[in-house]
Parts: structure tokens; sequence; C-alpha cells
């Protein structure tokens, strides 16, 4: 969800930060995380895998790339490969400081075919799937982060990691959609390692978890993330070329 919010080579934090409780520290934890920024100018490669709830699969290579756009924005761009059914994609997520998300999004109408003007989005025009998948783009955007209404929960242990519980709430959640999305945050590396996110119905809609890191270069990258859709009982694995450590 988000997209993924660390598909991007994200750097992990030094050192934990200890935000203080209350309001003020919510703040501060939502707004570090909005602004986490990728490596300038870095590369990547991957591929992702859908497997539907009859456990057909279909896999197709995407590409992504992070460009600077000066000290305060940049971009986030992913490419998908056509397949024999579907054309290819492509979805640029533009981040600001303090600021709100733009999606640029743009598909082929079919197999082969050129791709189409991009149009612009805004962050609940961006609730759609990328190439068919379980990730929408607003996913990739961690659009939640930038939702009015941020409330730090207890902490509490995931997955044998200490970590901050934040609940995100839309309060114009429309139909199909999400109204909250709850987010466990590693306090050592200062990224979201799970997130669960609840329909308009209050009932659990997605499940997105972060995989194991590889250490590449001396740096700690993601080599995997997936999100499972309880509602269709369809899953979407996200891979990352890494190359050797």
């Amino acid at each position: 969800m988000l997209a993924v919010f660390f598909a991007q080579n994200f750097p992990l934090a030094a050192q934990e930060k200890d935000y203080p409780e209350g309001p003020q520290g919510d703040r501060e934890l939502v707004a570090d995380l909005r602004n986490l920024r990728p490596v300038d100018n870095a590369e990547w490669k991957g591929l992702l895998t859908l497997r539907g709830r009859d456990r057909t699969t279909t896999v197709m290579p995407v590409l992504g790339q992070s460009v600077s756009a000066g000290e305060t924005q940049w971009k986030v761009i992913y490419l998908t490969s056509a397949t024999k059914v579907m054309g290819a994609e492509k979805m640029t997520v533009i981040h600001t400081v303090d600021g709100s998300n733009q999606y640029l999004y743009a598909r082929a109408p079919a197999p082969g075919a050129p791709l189409g003007e991009p149009k612009t989005l805004t962050g609940a025009e961006a609730d759609i799937p990328l190439a068919g998948s379980d990730f929408w783009l607003s996913d990739l955007g961690f659009e939640f982060y930038h939702w009015p209404q941020q409330h730090r929960l207890k902490g509490e242990l995931r997955r044998g990691r200490s970590c901050y519980v934040l609940e995100s709430i839309n309060p114009q959640a429309k139909p199909g959609g999400y109204s909250r999305v709850k987010s466990w945050i590693d306090k050592e590396t200062s990224g979201p390692i799970e997130a669960e996110a609840y329909g308009a119905d209050g009932k659990l809609l997605k499940a997105f978890e972060l995989g194991k890191f590889q250490k590449v270069n001396g740096r700690y990258e993601l080599r995997d993330m997936t999100i499972r859709n309880r509602r269709s009982g369809t899953q979407t694995k996200l891979e990352f070329d890494l190359g050797k450590n």
C-alpha cells in the first residue's frame, strides 16, 4: 500500500526516533512517514505476480525509478510490461514535502499498442488497480498517510519488532474504498512493515506486508512485498531484483 511504500530503496533510519506522547508526537510521526524519500535517481526492476482465487498466476516485469525534482519534490515511476491480454501501464507519483500527492497515469489500450496520454489524478481518483493487480495507484503512494485524521495507538510487537501503531481515518470513504488503515511502523527503521485496510463497512479489505531485506552494497534493500485482497481472495506479490550481495 503504499507503495510502497519502500520499493524504491528507502534508506533505513540510523537510530530509533523518540516521538512524544499526544497529538504533537502523532503529527511528527505522520510527517516523517509522508516525507520518506527514496534515493535520488535510483532505478530498479522486478516482477509483479498476480495470483487469482483459482490459483492461476500472471507474471509481468515491472520497472521503477525515483527522480529528484528539487529539494522539496520527487517522483517515483512504475512501468509495467504488456501481457497477452493487457497493455503496458505507467504510473508516476509526484511527492511534495508537507504537501499532497499527485498521480499521473497512462495505459496502452491493447497489448502492443503505445501508452496513451497520461491523466492527472487526485488521491481519491487513484484508487484504481495497477496492471489489474491488488495494488491501487494510491497504495503505492501511501495516500492514507495524507488523510486528515491520524491517531497513534498503543505500541505493539509485530513480527518480533517493536512498532508504533498508527490508525489513519478517511472521513470521506467511498463505496469500495478504504475507510480506515492501521499500520505498524518499525521503531528502529522508521518504516512500515505491515498494514491493514478496512472498507466502508468496517470489514478487513486488504492486508499488506513487507518481506525480507537484503544487504546490497552496504545498505539494506527490500526484497519483496505482498498485498492480499480479503474480499476477492486474490494476492499480488512485488519482487525486486537486487542483484548479488
